[in-house]
């Protein structure tokens, strides 16, 4: 039984996101560049970094700065989401192999149909799709992954996570599941080990041997 993070994993959106993130943060005086947004925030949700910035930082933000946000982030990951190179040969082999999964993450569900329907990969998990909106604590806590776990009738210890960033690492091992860090072309490899891995990979194949699915 598998559960996949989905922005990073399934769909390539990170460097769309922290691109609009980062051209808002500086219109608004905060400079800061898509690379830094990204290694800083990464793994995060953006409606609880943004009141935490503007604290911080005593950024006088509009009450519609997030909805404007959104509306922007929408549009562009409207224009330019693409599926993680080879996740459907991934999903094929585990259909084959007549193994369970499903996708949990951070982000809300709107966002996901967006992502996921623009990378004609939401008919794949449609019904099995999870937002840490469902449950009181987001990642790293543990709650949304044992949510999944729980009403896909599957027991914790018999789950491995798909997982890009540490603080979704964190949260599957603190559900008690195995963990794949996936460090696409190598990157972030160290901090994923750090946070409690079970095993890094830098492409979807090697996800695959390490379920066990191979290529189909």
């Amino acid at each position: 039984m598998i559960i996949f993070d989905c922005d990073g994993v399934l769909v390539d959106t990170e460097t769309i996101s922290n691109r609009v993130f980062a051209e808002m943060l500086t219109e608004s005086g905060y400079p800061i560049t898509p690379q830094q947004a990204h290694d800083r925030f990464k793994g995060g949700r953006f409606k609880t970094i943004v009141p935490a910035l503007s604290e911080e930082h005593g950024l006088n933000l509009a009450d519609d700065w997030l909805d404007r946000f959104f509306e922007r982030q929408f549009a562009a990951l409207e224009r330019e989401t693409q599926p993680i190179p080879d996740i459907n040969r991934v999903l094929d082999g585990l259909e084959g192999a007549g193994i369970g999964f499903c996708v949990a993450s951070q982000a809300s569900v709107a966002k996901m149909r967006v992502t996921l329907g623009v990378a004609d990969l939401w008919h794949r998990f449609d019904g099995r799709i999870f937002s840490a909106d469902m449950v009181p604590k987001p990642k790293p806590f543990p709650d949304l992954f044992l949510h999944a776990a729980e009403t896909m009738g599957w027991q914790p210890e018999a789950v491995i996570v798909v997982e890009d960033s540490s603080t979704g690492v964190k949260a599957a091992r603190a559900a008690g599941m195995r963990v794949i860090g996936y460090a696409r072309d190598g990157e972030g490899a160290d901090g994923l080990q750090d946070a409690g891995a079970t095993h890094v990979v830098t492409g979807m194949d090697a996800v695959a041997r390490y379920i066990g699915v191979g290529w189909v």
